[in-house]
C-alpha cells in the first residue's frame, strides 16, 4: 500500500509518544510501516523533515480552531488565548516542544499558521506589518521554548530536593524556588505570568506609538 505523509507522519508520533524523541529514527518509522527507509526519504528529505510533518499533525487541531478576537475582545486577551492553545498542543505530546523547536513553517503548515494569525491580529491592532510579524515570531518562539524548558524540567518533588541541598549554587534562585514551591504556584501560573510579561510589553509599545 502506497505511504503518503501523513500516515507516515501519525505513525512517527505513536512512535514518539511511546519512546520519545530520542529514540526516533526514520529506519524506525519505515520499519512500523512495513517498508524500507528509502520508500519515507521518498517523502522526507531528512530526519528534520518528518519531523516538520509531525508538528503538522500536532498542531493542526489547536490552528483550525484559531479565529480573530471577538466583538469587545481586546486583542492581548485573544493573544493570551491562542498562545496557551500552542502550549497545550505542545504539551499534549511527548517532546512535543522539541520537536517544534526549528521547524519550518513552510513544511509544518499548522506552526505557520498561528504565526500568520499572530502577525494579521497584531497588525489589525496598530502595529506596523514588519513589527507584527517581529512580534509574532518572539511569541511563537516563547511559546516553544517556555513549553520545551517545562517538559524538559525535573518533576516539582526533584527540584525541591535540589534547591534545599545545601551544595546548590545559587542560593538567590534556591531562596525563590522554594517559595514559589510553598506558595504551590503551578507550571500554568508560571507560563501564564511569563506570557503577561511578553504581552505588557507589546501593549506599552502599541500604546507608544498612538
Amino acid at each position: 500500500m502506497p505511504i503518503d505523509k501523513e500516515t507516515a507522519a501519525r505513525t512517527a508520533l505513536r512512535l514518539l509518544e511511546e519512546d520519545g524523541l530520542d529514540r526516533l529514527t526514520v529506519r524506525r518509522v519505515a520499519s512500523a510501516l512495513g517498508v524500507q527507509a528509502p520508500a519515507l526519504y521518498w517523502h522526507f528529505a531528512d530526519k528534520r523533515a518528518l519531523l516538520d510533518q509531525i508538528v503538522d499533525v500536532m498542531l493542526a487541531p489547536a490552528a483550525m480552531e484559531l479565529g480573530r478576537p471577538g466583538p469587545g475582545e481586546p486583542w492581548w486577551t485573544w493573544l493570551e488565548r491562542s498562545l496557551g492553545a500552542l502550549r497545550r498542543a505542545l504539551l499534549a505530546h511527548r517532546d512535543g516542544a522539541r520537536v517544534a523547536a526549528g521547524a519550518d513553517v513552510t513544511r509544518a503548515v499548522a506552526m505557520g499558521a498561528f504565526a500568520e494569525r499572530v502577525t494579521e491580529v497584531l497588525h489589525a491592532a496598530g502595529f506596523g506589518l514588519a513589527d507584527a510579524s517581529r512580534a509574532a515570531g518572539a511569541l511563537v518562539h516563547f511559546v516553544v521554548g517556555r513549553t520545551l524548558e517545562e517538559q524538559s524540567r525535573p518533576a516539582l518533588e526533584e527540584e525541591a530536593r535540589a534547591v534545599a541541598d545545601a551544595g546548590f549554587p545559587f542560593p538567590v534562585l534556591a531562596a525563590a524556588l522554594r517559595e514559589r514551591h510553598e506558595a504551590g504556584i503551578t507550571p500554568d501560573e508560571d507560563f501564564a505570568y511569563s506570557l503577561m510579561i511578553m504581552l505588557t510589553g507589546l501593549r506599552a509599545l502599541r500604546d507608544r506609538s498612538v
